[in-house]
C-alpha cells in the first residue's frame, strides 16, 4: 500500500470513528448518511424512490407493493432488510417522507418500528 492509499485509509478510519460520535435522534440522515458512506447522489437517489412512493399515496392508489418499494432500496443501494429499517427509521425521525415511512412500517411491522407507528397514529 503506498502513502497516499494508507492517508486515504486512515482517513477513512476517521470518519468512521466521528461517524458513530453523531446523534442519530437530532442528526439522523446525517448519521445514516455517514453510517452508509454515501456521498449526495445517493441520497437524492433515495429521495427519488420516496417521492415516488408519496405520489403513489397521494394519488390515492389502491395497492401499493411495500416489498417493491423495498426491492428498490435493496437494488439501488446493495442492502439488506436491516438497512432498509434504518433508512425508514432515519427519514421518518427527520420528518421526511413521513406518510410512506409510516405505511411501509405498517406493511412490515416489527420493534423497530413500533414507536413510529405509535408516533404517526398519536398524531393524526
Amino acid at each position: 500500500m503506498n502513502n497516499i492509499e494508507q492517508e486515504i485509509e486512515k482517513l477513512k478510519y476517521q470518519i468512521n470513528i466521528l461517524s458513530s460520535t453523531v446523534d442519530s435522534d437530532k442528526y439522523p440522515v446525517e448519521s445514516l448518511i455517514l453510517s452508509l458512506n454515501w456521498n449526495d447522489n445517493d441520497l437524492n437517489d433515495a429521495h427519488d424512490i420516496f417521492e415516488t412512493y408519496d405520489k403513489k399515496l397521494e394519488n390515492k392508489e389502491e395497492d401499493i407493493n411495500w416489498k417493491e418499494f423495498e426491492d428498490k432500496l435493496r437494488d439501488r443501494f446493495n442492502i439488506g432488510y436491516q438497512t432498509v429499517k434504518l433508512i425508514i427509521i432515519a427519514f421518518y425521525k427527520n420528518h421526511q417522507w413521513v406518510e410512506v415511512c409510516y405505511q411501509y412500517a405498517k406493511a412490515f411491522t416489527c420493534v423497530e418500528f413500533h414507536s413510529i407507528i405509535r408516533d404517526y397514529e398519536q398524531s393524526i
